[in-house]
């Protein structure tokens, strides 16, 4: 009954699958299926071309049609999942009545066989004593867990902390490179000065050669026409000059040769000094910016910093490596760890209580069940045997099992 009850449709669904649009035909006005009724034909026939559709109406006509069959394959992938969860839900009530009826054949066995009883309360005895270490194993599992959770949680907050260390230096390089660039500026601007001051000591050298030059020219002609007077006066008198004169004529011209050279001579030497001076501070100024320079090259900068990005983003991703580890393992254990507890909750009590209930059949002179229990019947008393060994076993601090609606 329940099978044909699942097979039959339900309430609100399609007791059939709606079958796809057809498409147009060529013979077919727009718009309008082959199978459409004789009077939609006829009234379309009996329209004046004027009203006849566009193009755009054309294609927002196929457009709804295409809408209304993907609509339809969805409904109906829809009502044919529908139907596979009923068959698997009916098939898996199949299977439980099928388990309960061979349950209520060994427990009828067992009533009437008391060997049987004493066989099947043996068995039950090996698979309590069988579930002992599955227990056990679930305890470990428990610790396990909870110790890698503990892991997980101290490591992930270590790298955390590392992270934020990192991006803390970061952060100070970043800014030692951008007071580093400020100096480098700084000092660009101070050498672009000293080689304009160099630039105009240059030039002053040079205009100073010139014009030691053009004096030493001046001086050269002055000499040669002091010579020159000298040979005319001397030829130009009717007697011979005297020694004297002669003498006091040369010291005249050798004295203001000797004062303009002198003069020259300091001129040039502090001109000479000034120009060491500034070409000193200018070599000095040059060698440090030649240092701070080698020191802050950009290159160098731009690999520190491409090396602290790889090493930023190799350690978030094998943070994130880590963490999707440490969260598989945590997720399987907890799937591990809670199967396993079902499985003794469902089963160990249950085996517990069950063989109390064969000893006392099997021994007369025992304790007998409680009377509301006889009274209900055996169905009553296994599910509050159920209820007391789940209580009895449950580990502490896990709520008691419920069992499906329509599974016990």
């Amino acid at each position: 009954m329940e099978r044909a009850a699942a097979a039959g449709p339900r309430p609100g669904a399609p007791s059939q699958p709606i079958k796809n649009v057809l498409p147009l035909t060529e013979d077919s006005p727009p718009g309008v299926p082959t199978d459409a009724p004789a009077w939609v034909t006829s009234l379309k026939t009996e329209l004046p071309s004027e009203l006849e559709l566009s193009e755009e109406q054309r294609l927002q006509i196929s457009k709804e049609l295409v809408d209304l069959q993907i609509t339809t394959l969805r409904l109906r992938e829809q009502h044919e999942t529908e139907i596979f969860e009923l068959k698997s839900e009916v098939l898996r009530l199949e299977n439980r009545v099928l388990e309960l009826e061979l349950q209520g054949d060994r427990a009828a066995a067992a009533k009437t066989d008391p060997g049987h009883l004493q066989a099947f309360a043996q068995e039950l005895e090996q698979k309590v004593r069988g579930q002992e270490p599955c227990n056990h194993h679930t305890l470990q599992l428990q610790g396990e867990m909870k110790w890698t959770l503990e892991q997980h949680g101290a490591r992930q907050q270590a790298l955390e902390t590392r992270v934020a260390a990192l991006g803390q230096q970061l952060q100070g390089a970043q800014e030692e490179a951008r007071m580093a660039g400020q100096r480098l500026a700084a000092q660009a601007v101070v050498l672009s000065t000293c080689q304009g001051q160099l630039r105009q000591a240059e030039a002053e050298n040079a205009r100073l050669q010139l014009q030691l030059k053009k004096m030493n020219e001046e001086y050269s002609i002055r000499l040669q026409r002091y010579s020159r007077a000298l040979v005319e006066y001397a030829d130009g008198t009717s007697q011979a000059p005297t020694a004297e004169a002669l003498r006091t004529f040369l010291e005249t011209t050798l004295g203001d040769i000797r004062a303009a050279h002198h003069s020259r001579e300091q001129q040039l030497a502090r001109a000479a000094r000034v120009y060491r001076k500034r070409l000193a501070d200018l070599s000095r100024r040059h060698e440090e910016l030649l240092g701070a320079h080698r020191n802050l090259e950009a290159e160098s900068w731009a690999q520190i910093r491409q090396k602290l990005r790889d090493f930023y983003h190799d350690t978030q991703a094998k943070l994130e490596r880590e963490r999707a580890e440490l969260l598989v393992r945590a997720t399987k254990a907890e799937a591990q760890l809670s199967e396993l507890q079902e499985y003794v909750d469902q089963h160990l009590g249950r085996y517990k209580q069950e063989i109390l209930r064969l000893r006392k059949l099997v021994d007369p002179g025992g304790p007998h069940l409680h009377p509301s229990l006889s009274a209900q019947g055996p169905a009553a008393a296994n599910q509050s045997s159920d209820k007391l060994g789940a209580q009895l076993f449950r580990p502490a601090g896990r709520p008691p099992h419920r069992p499906a609606s329509g599974c016990h």
